[in-house]
């Protein structure tokens, strides 16, 4: 299980169309990553900029596309922060349109933004920030928009390379991943709120973009005019009745109400919302979690007088999902606004020139992911490595019963690097892999040409290869016997694409061992001896019988035996294999062994 922010859609076309586009960048750029950086000199109009932000030097870091859970994204955005820093840019804006992605690797990023000593942060809505794109905004100080634009719906989901996984989450599993991200989202709105000293960026608001049950209302302050989403309790409790008719504000799911949930009690007052089972869950464990204070009003009998009910924002029957002019009535964009007919409406940022006038800024400096990190991205999707390991396999196999070709064995260690290369490079896997992948390689080799059988060298070099390849697919560090749930989804859908690999390989050398002299290509790749090996490939292409040869029974060899080919015993045509070494085309053999349909033979002249 892939735990994931709703509502990801994952789309294999798309990622090998852009894993394509890295390959083709790879061939036209032999440049600096940093090169994608372009700096535009603009002449914004003049305009009263707020201080807190201006700024003369913007560096704008795009984040398009879904959020993998590699973690190439993660680290992608880490090192162009880090380059922004460099460059001493007064301002950072992330140029958002993502569908969302991983949990963790959202949560590594919003630690980033944080961490950044750059404060002037701002999250660019152009146009979709879903899921984990919404909770990498508010990780920033402010938020723009585009128009139109959605943002929100991160409700948590497991899902796979196939998709989203229609069992869900237990709820076990959710009260353990659920907390880290509710405290996330908070911290951002306190954070917000903080830098600003008022409370601007609701709470409560917030948390509904994750808990897809929590039903809201809003409400005003008719002397100041503040507003702020309450929870079930406190409408029950300070404005009994009043519970507003009609539409929400944020549709959700027909023939669903707030009514259908329960009222919860049993959560912190003003730690965590009432009405939502979910959080109520979880509310021993948010509580800890926090660490800056709560700015947010508190209703008292004294003064609920003062306040008024709007209108009711969503009735908790699914995750919050807003559109740009819900953005301007919660407060959660920072755009200008104008009039239009009397009604507050809000100025979009479209482009960069928009950017650089709304903070007064001379020159732009934009980060575009590099096409490494697109190779990467391309080279660690999951089904491109089952088809890497595949083609590592047989061009194994065909270098193991063909020696001296060399051109098999070359694509097999060129599959075999770019299997190994990227996980390595974002952290997916560290030098024991690499190691146990190798000794299984060489006790395989050991197997076949020194010692007869197939013994203990064999079955522990399968298992190696098996453990090192399936290891790759696991984040280093977490070993075989993982306990964090991206890291345990790793490790069985590794196993599973490992397994099918290794099926698809074993039909796959099955065939060419049987029809390897009639392949186009493969058959020119053999070493001829001679007329008469020559003579015997063509031999070997006819029709065998299903005769079983017997012990000690001799015969010659029709083909090369590299260890496989064809000999002739009497007027049988048979497959089989050395015991022993090579063998010739026209060298008398003996049958050494005989296991089912499997023959070993050996030179006639040995004793």
């Amino acid at each position: 299980m892939n735990i994931t922010l709703g509502p990801r859609r994952r789309s294999l076309t798309r990622s090998l169309l852009t894993g394509l586009g890295s390959l083709v960048a790879l061939l036209l750029a032999f440049v600096d990553p940093a090169a994608t950086a372009q700096t535009t000199a603009t002449n914004p109009p003049i305009t009263t900029i707020p201080a807190s932000r201006a700024a003369k030097n913007i560096a704008i870091i795009t984040l398009h596309g879904e959020i993998d859970g590699q973690g190439v994204m993660a680290a992608s955005i880490k090192r162009r922060l880090a380059m922004a820093e460099r460059a001493a840019a007064d301002a950072i804006v992330f140029d958002i349109d993502t569908p969302g992605g991983d949990l963790s690797s959202v949560l590594e990023i919003c630690n980033a933004i944080k961490a950044s000593p750059i404060k002037n942060t701002v999250a660019w809505i152009n146009p979709n920030a879903y899921s984990g794109g919404a909770v990498v905004a508010l990780a920033c100080r402010d938020i723009v928009v585009n128009d139109p634009c959605a943002f929100g719906d991160a409700k948590i989901i497991s899902g796979g390379p196939l998709g989203i996984d229609p069992r869900g989450i237990s709820p076990e599993i959710l009260r353990k991943i659920m907390p880290p991200l509710i405290a996330e989202v908070v911290d951002s709105a306190r954070r917000h709120n903080a830098e600003y000293g008022n409370y601007s960026r609701d709470e409560y608001l917030v948390q509904s973009i994750v808990a897809d049950d929590l039903p809201l209302w809003l409400a005003r302050n008719k002397k100041t005019g503040q507003q702020m989403c309450i929870d079930q309790r406190e409408l029950a409790t300070f404005f009994p009745g009043e519970d507003p008719s009609g539409p929400t504000r944020l549709p959700s799911v027909p023939g669903l109400s707030a009514s259908n949930h329960p009222t919860v009690t049993n959560a912190p007052e003003g730690e965590v919302p009432s009405g939502s089972p979910k959080l109520a869950n979880i509310a021993d464990q948010l509580a800890q979690l926090q660490t800056l204070p709560t700015s947010r009003p508190k209703l008292t009998k004294d003064n609920a007088a003062d306040w008024e009910i709007v209108e009711k924002v969503t009735d908790g029957a699914g995750a919050s999902t807003f559109k740009t002019t819900d953005m301007l009535q919660f407060g959660l964009a920072a755009n200008d606004t104008t009039f239009v007919n009397g009604i507050p409406a809000i100025k979009p940022i479209r482009n960069d020139q928009d950017l650089a006038a709304y903070f007064g800024a001379k020159h732009i400096l934009r980060y575009d992911s590099s096409w490494s990190e697109g190779l990467v991205l391309f080279l660690t999707n999951i089904w491109v490595r089952g088809l890497l390991i595949v083609v590592f396999l047989v061009g194994l196999f065909v270098e193991m019963t063909h020696p001296g070709i060399l051109l098999p064995a070359a694509i097999a260690l060129v599959a075999l690097f770019a299997l190994i290369a990227p996980p390595m490079l974002i952290g997916m896997a560290g030098w024991w892999e690499v190691a146990a992948i190798i000794v299984g390689i060489l006790l395989l080799l050991l197997e076949i040409f020194v010692l007869p059988g197939f013994g203990a060298a064999g079955i522990a070099g399968l298992i190696l290869l098996f453990v090192g390849l399936v290891a790759t697919f696991v984040p280093y560090g977490d070993g075989l016997f993982p306990d964090s749930p991206q890291a345990r989804s790793g490790l069985t859908y590794g196993a599973l694409v490992v397994l099918l690999a290794i099926v698809t390989s074993g039909l796959l050398m099955w065939q060419i061992g049987r029809h390897f002299g009639s392949l186009p290509f493969l058959n020119r790749l053999v070493l001829q001896t001679g007329e008469d090996e020559s003579d015997g490939m063509l031999l070997a292409m006819d029709p065998t019988t299903d005769a079983v040869a017997t012990l000690g029974e001799l015969g010659v060899a029709l083909t090369a035996l590299r260890p496989a080919g064809r000999i002739q015993i009497g007027e049988r045509l048979l497959d089989a294999s050395a015991a022993f070494g090579y063998i010739d085309a026209g060298t008398p053999v003996r049958v050494a062994r005989v296991e089912g349909p499997w023959v070993w033979v050996e030179p006639a002249g040995d004793a």
